[in-house]
């Protein structure tokens, strides 16, 4: 594996840097934060060297920087990595405006390199499972979604960041986004966004939305009920939670945390009845989105999660927002 930089010592960049060491055992890995004692954490964990960002960008031999930072950092961060010539990976959301994203694509293809953004949820093998069941026609087409995402609020953020809107852009941008992009790629692009969101979490100093739900009419004419929350009680049994279901013209997938067995598949096939539960092969979802983009490079192949396709999911959270915020219905050509 080339030599990576992780930029960000917080949650994810453990998270990737696990992920990295699990491909790969022994490659040089440089870590980055303006906290020394975060990088310190992760350097001595997983065998990597603390530096500064000046210094990843001017080493020849670094070849992909990992952004792993909050949100309202990005830009400057991947720009600057890629007019240094590295490959460069950012964990979701893109950006907080369009103009950014923006900003960020010209400079990935001006440089040539390698930019891929980490929407995970493509990789969860759940996931992975709806849209094979989709694609082979079992539930012939699906008309309708209900999905949710949620838990208590993020305390890890550095500074609280979270709870800034400006930082970190609420609820639909920093969580749901995983929906709204998951399911821009199973059912096309989206039309219209109708959406409400509150304050729930009384007890979490912030100035941020951080429970809401949204309505997504797609332009095939399917129809989505997706629900974000920051505004579980904290210290439960379990602290995060995912459900979904998918309603097709020929059956139905089903999937909650809640239960033992995660996957339900009812349908009819030939005009049979079929009925099945499943966990799916549980492969760390983080490690295959790295691995992909790894390959990527090597292969010269296009990347799982394009720059644009990370935009246009962004501007279906971005159209959330703005609904919540106008108490309408939003067209996305009415987000720039």
């Amino acid at each position: 594996m080339r030599p990576i930089a992780i930029v960000g010592a917080g949650m994810m960049g453990n998270v990737h840097a696990r992920s990295y060491r699990t491909i790969d055992e022994t490659s040089p890995l440089s870590i980055v934060d303006p906290v020394g004692s975060r990088a310190k954490v992760i350097s001595d964990k997983y065998r990597a060297i603390a530096a500064s960002f000046d210094e990843i960008l001017a080493d020849d031999e670094i070849e992909i920087v990992d952004i792993c930072t909050p949100t309202f950092t990005h830009r400057d961060l991947v720009v600057r990595a890629l007019e240094a010539g590295k490959h460069v990976f950012c964990e979701k959301p893109v950006a907080l405006k369009i103009e950014d994203a923006v900003a960020m694509d010209k400079a990935a293809k001006k440089s040539g390199r390698v930019f891929m953004v980490g929407h995970v949820v493509r990789f969860f093998p759940q996931y992975i499972k709806v849209r094979e069941l989709a694609s082979s026609g079992d539930v012939g087409e699906i008309v309708m979604a209900r999905l949710y995402r949620g838990g208590s609020f993020p305390s890890h953020g550095i500074d609280n960041w979270f709870a800034d809107i400006t930082k970190s852009g609420g609820v639909f941008i920093d969580l749901s986004i995983h929906d709204f992009d998951f399911l821009r790629k199973l059912l096309g692009p989206v039309r219209t966004v109708e959406a409400r969101s509150v304050e729930l979490s009384s007890t979490v100093k912030k100035h941020s939305f951080d429970h809401g739900m949204a309505i997504l009419r797609f332009e095939s004419g399917a129809l989505a009920h997706i629900e974000g929350s920051w505004a579980e009680p904290a210290d439960m049994p379990v602290g995060f939670g995912t459900s979904y279901e998918f309603i097709g013209t020929k059956g139905m997938i089903t999937n909650s945390y809640e239960r033992e067995t995660t996957l339900r598949l009812q349908t009819s096939i030939d005009g049979k009845p079929l009925y099945s539960q499943e966990n799916p092969i549980l492969n760390d979802p983080y490690t295959e989105e790295l691995k992909s983009f790894i390959l990527s490079i090597e292969e010269g192949k296009e990347v799982p999660v394009s720059c644009e396709e990370a935009t246009e999911s962004l501007r279906v959270a971005l159209a959330a927002n703005l609904s919540a915020r106008l108490l309408r219905p939003v067209e996305l050509s009415e987000v720039s």
